[in-house]
């Protein structure tokens, strides 16, 4: 993975203020993987702020969030202290967890940026028990055909993803992530506005500031700030290839459909 603290102002981790489109998306999918584990262990890959590992935090639960950036996962533990929480440094290329203790995998947004894609899958699915879950979301190629992301070393295609994935797991049940329509009407107006920063000056105001500007062009375009948009505009479905992002539920033994069904997910087909 690569270590870079220009992470926090690109945007790809980003602080629960902030409160912009990739965290709810990022919210969305821990609410779905929340629901697909009652109790046991669950490791957090690429933890960032930690608000998704306390979100999966409960009774039953030992949470555990790790990221490779000292800082990052000092501060998480700092804002997020309940009982079953924890947070760790520990970089997700290289896990240093036993193998078969984990009952749920979280690694969301995270294998785009690894060089060694296909060790990671491995790691994750060694550090499985046989009746674990893992899940992956990561950009889908389909759909990014902007501008390449610099820390983005690979994005996949569902082929992709989902043929990586069966190497190292028995069954993988593939869905998409959408963004609602508004968040790119929204791109675009912010995108206008900021073409007249020539001097950069964005970089030095405050994120709950450019929070507050990002809802004010939202409103003065009629459009939803996201501050006020509900996690059910970013539903996670069986629709792959117009998906924003790719969402991927893995296991070695089947999840039986009772268990999926409380995720609210409907699956493609394996």
């Amino acid at each position: 993975m690569t270590r870079d603290a220009g992470l926090w102002e690109s945007g790809e981790r980003v602080p629960a203020e902030v409160h912009n489109t990739l965290y709810l998306e990022l919210l969305s999918a821990y609410e779905a993987a929340r629901n697909l584990i009652g109790g046991g262990t669950v490791l957090d890959i690429g933890c960032g702020a930690g608000y998704g590992s306390d979100r999966l935090a409960g009774p039953g639960r030992l949470v555990i969030g790790i990221d490779y950036e000292p800082a990052v996962a000092q501060a998480a533990a700092g804002r997020y202290q309940r009982s079953g929480l924890s947070f760790a440094c520990m970089d997700g290329a290289r896990l240093a967890i036993r193998r078969q203790s984990v009952d749920l995998v979280c690694a969301f947004q995270v294998i785009e940026h690894l060089r060694d894609q296909v060790r990671f899958v491995r790691d994750v699915a060694a550090t499985l028990r046989p009746s674990g879950v893992a899940i992956f979301s990561t950009p889908n190629a389909l759909v990014h055909r902007g501008p390449r992301n610099p820390f983005h070393l690979h994005e996949f295609t569902p082929d992709e993803l989902q043929a990586l994935l069966a190497q190292h797991f028995a069954h993988v049940r593939l869905a998409g992530q959408t963004r609602p329509s508004e968040i790119y009407s929204l791109e675009a107006a912010c995108r206008r506005v900021r073409a007249w920063d020539v001097l950069g000056i964005k970089r030095l105001v405050p994120r709950r500031l450019v929070s507050f500007i990002v809802a004010v062009i939202a409103r003065w375009n009629g459009l939803t700030p996201p501050q006020r948009m509900p996690l059910s505009r970013f539903a996670i479905s069986a629709d792959t290839e117009h998906a924003y992002s790719l969402f991927a539920v893995c296991s070695h033994a089947p999840i039986d459909a009772g268990r999926l069904s409380t995720t609210g997910i409907r699956f493609n087909a394996t």
